[in-house]
């Protein structure tokens, strides 16, 4: 039977200790992968960042990687020369300029998801099969829950909620 000496931090631990043994297995296939395409953790979140959200200005990216604007526009420059970002005019304010995913930054990302999604697998292979769907449900209904929410208008937890 399981301990509820402290119920409300049960879930979130096991739910950590399941992701740092995804990152402790996944890592070296995710610093090969930044390697291989010579991109930097602040880059990868930058695409990442732009799927989720599409289209932004550099401020919004800097805010978001918590960055400076001076290293956000760096890093986005040099995701352009690599054709993974295209930066354009924001046709509502022409003074700024709107940065958006492009289709080979899209099909980066889809490549380093199946990458992902490869590693993962692996991880839960051991798993018998009726815990590896049970996992699924309960992680797909969390998701599902955090999306409409989401799509309800309730705001993600910001960096200033998670330090106080």
């Amino acid at each position: 039977m399981p301990s509820t000496a402290h119920p409300e931090t049960q879930l979130p631990s096991a739910l950590l200790r399941f992701m740092q043994a995804y990152l402790r297995f996944s890592i070296d296939d995710l610093t090969s992968a930044l390697k291989e395409h010579e991109l930097t953790m602040p880059q990868l979140a930058a695409l990442q960042f732009l799927r989720a959200e599409g289209p932004r200005s550099v401020s919004a990216i800097a805010d978001h990687l918590n960055l400076s604007s001076t290293a956000t526009s760096h890093a986005v420059e040099l995701l352009v020369g690599k054709e993974l970002v295209s930066r354009e005019e924001d046709p509502r304010d022409r003074r700024r300029k709107s940065v958006t995913l492009s289709p080979t930054g899209a099909q980066l990302l889809t490549e380093l998801h199946r990458r992902a999604a490869t590693t993962l697998n692996e991880l839960l292979a051991n798993l018998p099969e009726d815990e590896r769907d049970a996992l699924e449900r309960a992680v797909g209904d969390a998701v599902n829950t955090l999306e409409a929410a989401t799509a309800a208008g309730l705001p993600w937890p910001t960096r200033e909620a998670r330090s106080s």
